[in-house]
This record gives C-alpha cells, sequence and structure tokens, in this order.
C-alpha cells in the first residue's frame, strides 16, 4: 500500500486551466521584461516559472521552494546568475528539436506521419515519406532556432536579443506551418486534405498522446 500510495504522489498531473492561463501571463510578463531590458525582473520571473512547472508535474513542495527560492536568489545575486535569463526561449526550441527529433529513430514512427494518419488511417507511401521529412525539417528548424539564439546572447545586448529571438521564435513556426500547409494542398492535391482547425485538433492529440504512459497488459491490470 505503501509503494502504491507514493507512486500516486509522484504521478505528474495534467495541467489545468488556471495553470495555462498563469503559465501563459508569466511567459509575457518574461517577454516585455526581456525586451525592455528588465533583467532583474526577468530573472525572477524564470525563477517562478519553473517553480510552477515542478508545482504542476505533483512536486508540491518542491515547487513551492523553487518557486521563493529561485526568484529571491536571482534578485539577490543578478550579476551572478544573469545567465538564467536566457534560459526560457533556448530550453524551448531545444525542446522542441528533441521532441520532433527523437521520433525520426528507425523504430519509431515519424511524429508528422502520426499527424497525418488521423486523417489518412491508410496513409500513401508517398504521403509517408513526405512527413517523414517534413519532421526532419521541423527538428532542423528548431535546432537552428537554438543556435541562432545561442550565437548572439554574446554578441547583443539583451533587449535586442530578446526581440530578435522572441520574434524568430514565433515567425518561423508560423511561416513553416501555414507555408507547409500551401504547399501540401499544391504538390498533393490528388489527395483529400482537411481544415486547418482539423489539423491543429490532430497536432493536440498527438502531442498528448507522445507524452501519455504506457498502458499495462491485460493480464497486469488488477
Amino acid at each position: 500500500m505503501s509503494e502504491l500510495k507514493t507512486s500516486r504522489e509522484r504521478e505528474p498531473r495534467a495541467a489545468t486551466p488556471w495553470f495555462t492561463l498563469l503559465w501563459c501571463g508569466l511567459a509575457l510578463a518574461y517577454v516585455i521584461a526581456t525586451a525592455l531590458g528588465e533583467r532583474v525582473l526577468a530573472l525572477a520571473l524564470v525563477g517562478i516559472m519553473t517553480g510552477a512547472l515542478f508545482a504542476v508535474s505533483g512536486r508540491r513542495v518542491a515547487g513551492a521552494v523553487i518557486g521563493v527560492g529561485l526568484p529571491a536568489a536571482c534578485l539577490a545575486w543578478p550579476e551572478s546568475l544573469f545567465v538564467l535569463v536566457y534560459l526560457p526561449p533556448m530550453a524551448a526550441f531545444a525542446f522542441m528539436a528533441w521532441f520532433f527529433g527523437r521520433t525520426l529513430r528507425r523504430d519509431s514512427v515519424a511524429l508528422i506521419t502520426r499527424v497525418a494518419r488521423l486523417e489518412h488511417p491508410e496513409l500513401p507511401a508517398d504521403l509517408q515519406r513526405y512527413t517523414r521529412a517534413l519532421t526532419w525539417l521541423w527538428t532542423i528548424a528548431f535546432a537552428a532556432l537554438f543556435a541562432t539564439a545561442a550565437l548572439l546572447a554574446p554578441a547583443i545586448p539583451l533587449p535586442l536579443w530578446s526581440r530578435w529571438v522572441h520574434g524568430l521564435g514565433y515567425a518561423v513556426p508560423a511561416a513553416l506551418f501555414l507555408g507547409e500547409y500551401a504547399w501540401r494542398h499544391y504538390r498533393y492535391r490528388e489527395h483529400q486534405h482537411g481544415s486547418l482547425a482539423t489539423l491543429v485538433a490532430n497536432i493536440v492529440i498527438v502531442s498528448r498522446s507522445a507524452f501519455a504512459p504506457p498502458q499495462p497488459a491485460e493480464g497486469e491490470r488488477r
């Protein structure tokens, strides 16, 4: 019983609507703070965002300690911890490159192929090749964004870095997403394609399933 209780306490919990709103608000505040050059405030926000992630994962005590302790440390020693200001967008780029790239192993189905199969259960061979290549393209795009942010960090002031990095972070994925959607309708017009709303819904379904814990076999369920 104690082992079962411990495993349940450590089990990650799904993000709730209030957490999503809180996270979006903190992220927006971070973008504004870095764009204005308010490094100390941006550092404090990084600490709060990190604590919030720990809290929503089920580690509430650790989240509270980090959410209070890290901002306090950032406010007390901003010059020593200033590098943390650069971490959120770079961590996001690295995570997205990993999220796409990890599905490109030979024993795995490419991420965008999984999305396409929700719309075309019997996915034609040409679309299978295309969706795998497209998964490679998204992986490279996020890796390039990470490299660009890393190279610009020591070269330009923080406010300018923030504007460029966050601007590219929104512009590049948006251009790739919408441009690919238009190109696919032109290049593979012999196939039927769903609307943008359907595509977004399928992406959400695949993204959620990518992080779902493995289901136990029938014989293991008690």
